[in-house]
Formats: C-alpha cells, structure tokens, sequence
C-alpha cells in the first residue's frame, strides 16, 4: 500500500496527519510524502519523522503545486494499491488493512469509502453549512459494478463526490488507464476521479467515515478566487470531455455520466460570469485546439464585463 500526500506549509496540522498513517495496523504500507517547497517548519517535521519511521519517504521539488506532487508520488508508488491523503486532513481510524481486505477479496479496481467533516477555525457559515455532511453518502454502494455503473448509481442519487482522498486504486490499474493530474489547477479531483471510475471494470463503496476532512479557513475550498476556480473547472471540463470521447456508453447510464460532465461545464459558466473580459481572453489562449475553443464561446458570457 502506498499512500502520498502533497505537503505545502502545513506545519499546523502534518504531525496529526502522518501519525494518523503510520498507526494504522495489518497492512504494509510505504508513505511518499512530496514537500512542494514548503517555507514553514513542514520540511522538519517531515525529517524527524522519517528518521523515526523508515516508512515515510520525503521527496523535495519546486513549489508546483498538488497536482504535480501526487503525479510524482504516484511515479514512485511501489504498493498494490495507492491511496491519497491532504496534509491537514487525517484518517481517524485504524481501518485501512479493511479496506485493503475488501478490496482484495473482491478483486476492486477502485474501492470507495466516505468522509466526516470537521470545522476548525472562523469558517462563514455557509460554506460549513455546504460541506458539513457533503462527503457522507446516502446510502452504501457494496455490491460490485463498472466505474461508469457507479458513476450512474451515485449520480442519480446525488451522492457522487470526486474527492480524491475518497477511495483506494489498484496501482497498476492506474498506471494502465494512464490517468494523471491536470497540472496548476484546482479542482483537479474532478478529471481525475472521473476518468478512473469511466475505465474501471470492478469498483465497490463502503460506508466508513474514514477520512477526516479539516474545513479551515485558507484552505484550498475556502480561499478560491474566482480567477483560479475558472481555470480549474474550464480544465478539468476539457480533460474529462475529451476521456468520455474515448467512450462507448451504454444508454442506460449515459444521461447521468454526462450530467456529472455538465456539472463541471457549469462551475467554469458561473465563475466566468464574474471575470473581466480580459481574464476570459487569457483562459481561452491556455488551449488553442478547436474543441476547446468552441466551449469557450459556450461558455463566454453573451455580456461580457468591460476591461
């Protein structure tokens, strides 16, 4: 098992983070922790706790952002299955040689679980209010089925999260699908997610809140601009347009896979909404191909603001 975690200037919540990994019991597990130019004490504790525990493995680069540091842990994975995890969040139980079980038993592709939120700081009441129970599913998804099945199933009831932190993935699977982060955005858990369960053939959820997600105030969901959200929906909706051309769908689930593309084509709509024209005309010279250009007229306003 191989769990990576991007760190950058996380000095505040790290030590809760990797003791949370390294208690967890009945499973090998090696922890590729990739410090992304940390300028905090981060890069310390880091140390102090590798040359405590030789599981942890610290890999130094450039500040690139998270997108960049999962991709190069995920290079250096050595485990059957690779799971991700925040660097101020946490898992708050000894169950990960659980999952690992599971999904062994059932030969998964992808196993999924869930997430209980967790309120630190001065954070508006309406983004808590919005993410409080927003990773707990409704219902348990146990029985085996496709990515795209999946994709439908928990779409159609509304409980469709593509938070990356939210499942284990077979190693090889993922490196034979050849999915990877879309570098320097945000919202980067969407095409990545999306693609991973549009090629699995066996994916199964659990209904375990094992990931603790911290809602702070700075963090990467409660500082966005709408400059950066932009880019990262009007990205992240290019990439997963094209994965799903790669696609056959049965007609079954097609509406509803291609409702959760639409949802991203929506948040690139209302964050455009708000952006002068000539932020817009910089988000459109990012990809000059034909099919990216003809959904930035889509998603242009038919008022654009003045410069």
């Amino acid at each position: 098992m191989s769990v990576v975690i991007p760190v950058y200037n996380s000095e505040a919540w790290l030590e809760d983070c990797l003791s949370s990994v390294l208690a967890q019991t009945g499973v090998a597990l090696e922890l590729i922790c990739v410090d992304d130019g940390s300028t905090d004490g981060s890069a310390s504790i880091l140390q102090h706790t590798a040359e405590k525990d030789e599981r942890l493995r610290i890999i130094t680069q450039p500040n690139s952002g998270q997108s960049v540091g999962r991709n190069r842990g995920l290079d250096e994975a050595a485990g059957r299955y690779v799971i991700y995890l925040d660097s101020d969040d946490f898992w708050q139980d000894d169950m990960l040689s659980v999952l690992v079980e599971h999904a062994d038993s059932s030969s998964l592709d992808l196993l999924l679980f869930d997430s209980f939120a967790f309120r630190d700081g001065e954070v508006a009441s309406s983004t808590w209010e919005r993410y409080a129970t927003y990773y707990q599913r409704s219902q348990e998804y146990r029985d085996v089925r496709s990515g795209v099945q999946m994709l439908a199933d928990m779409r159609h009831r509304r409980d469709y999260r593509p938070h990356v932190g939210l499942y284990l993935a077979r190693t090889e699977f993922v490196r034979d699908v050849g999915t990877r982060f879309v570098p320097d955005i945000v919202h980067q858990d969407n095409p990545y997610t999306f693609s991973l369960l549009l090629h699995a053939d066996h994916v199964a959820h659990v209904r375990l809140d094992f990931y603790a997600r911290r809602i702070r105030p700075g963090s990467t969901i409660t500082g966005l601009d709408d400059v950066r959200s932009a880019k990262g929906y009007y990205l992240s909706y290019l990439a997963m347009m094209r994965d799903l051309g790669s696609r056959d769908l049965p007609p079954d689930v097609s509406d509803l896979v291609a409702d959760v593309v639409h949802g991203v084509f929506q948040g690139a709509q209302q964050k455009i909404t708000y952006l002068p024209i000539e932020e817009v005309d910089a988000l459109a010279a990012l990809d000059r191909r034909m099919d990216a250009q003809l959904v930035m007229r889509a998603l242009r306003p038919s008022r654009p603001r003045s410069r």
